[in-house]
């Protein structure tokens, strides 16, 4: 594999490379009695289906990548938030079933949080031995100085990548490696005032961000497309200023522009 010298910091192109095999969902939701047993072998069905495919294998080559340019050879643990319904829905299922992947192949500790988890899908991350943090944090977590931390954001709304820069803004994002929606794709797709209101560190990060594409090869297209791999090289990042770093502010939402569920909602039991 050819790596990209720390430097080389090139906009991704969003145009499909290829053409992915699109096949529709079409049981989008498994409405029948909640069976664990059957969500169990589904979701081991959907772990062996994409640990054979190109799409995983190149996530894998990606990830040794970026590692590689952090001059870090490991991922101490990994952090997912806003999986969804993976005892009701097809696309969360497949979205567990990569992060069940990455747990393989890094074998560390793994912890998700989502505000829309059930009794179900808490017993579902239990049998996986997944830990879950019972407190809505809206993203906003800082990781160990010493540690690198691997983020797994499935189609999560801008905000919660937002609060997550802003948590570790600073030469912390170094330790940060955030398998997410495209932060070069979100900057394009949207207004400056946009990105000024609900993107603000999403903004001023991307110029500085080395982003990796990942060629979404999956039969499901939608359940991965405009994913990429972030990392922040910390030669990348000591080139900034005092001045980028102490405009930090915590970031405040709009109701209006709200797209996550505030912790004030967060009811879970179990």
């Amino acid at each position: 594999m050819n790596f990209r010298s720390q430097n080389d910091f090139t906009k991704v192109s969003y145009k499909r490379r290829g053409k992915a095999k699109k096949q529709p969902l079409a049981i989008v939701k498994d409405c029948s009695v909640f069976n664990v047993d059957s969500n169990i072998r589904r979701i081991n069905e959907a772990k062996t289906e994409l640990q054979s495919t190109d799409f995983f294998q190149s996530v894998s080559a990606l990830l040794k990548e970026g590692l590689q340019q952090l001059n870090d050879p490991e991922i101490r643990k990994i952090i997912c938030f806003g999986l969804g319904r993976i005892s009701e829905l097809m696309v969360p299922r497949y979205q567990l079933a990569l992060l069940l992947c990455l747990k393989a192949l890094f074998n560390v500790e793994v912890l998700v949080t989502d505000p829309m988890f059930n009794n179900n899908d808490l017993s579902l991350l239990k049998h996986f031995e997944i830990g879950w943090l019972e407190r809505n944090i809206e993203g906003k977590f800082k990781v160990d100085t010493l540690e690198t931390y691997l983020f797994y954001l499935p189609h999560c709304p801008k905000q919660l990548m937002n609060n997550l820069l802003w948590c570790n803004w600073g030469l912390r994002l170094s330790k940060c490696i955030i398998i997410g929606n495209s932060i070069n794709k979100v900057v394009e797709d949207n207004s400056k005032r946009v990105l000024k209101k609900s993107a603000k560190y999403i903004n001023n990060i991307s110029p500085n961000v080395l982003e990796l594409g990942i060629v979404n090869s999956f039969t499901y297209f939608d359940v991965f497309n405009d994913t990429s791999i972030h990392c922040f090289p910390i030669d990348k990042l000591n080139l900034l200023t005092n001045e980028f770093w102490d405009d930090c502010e915590e970031p405040e939402y709009s109701d209006s522009d709200m797209e996550i569920i505030r912790n004030s909602l967060n009811k879970l039991e179990f």
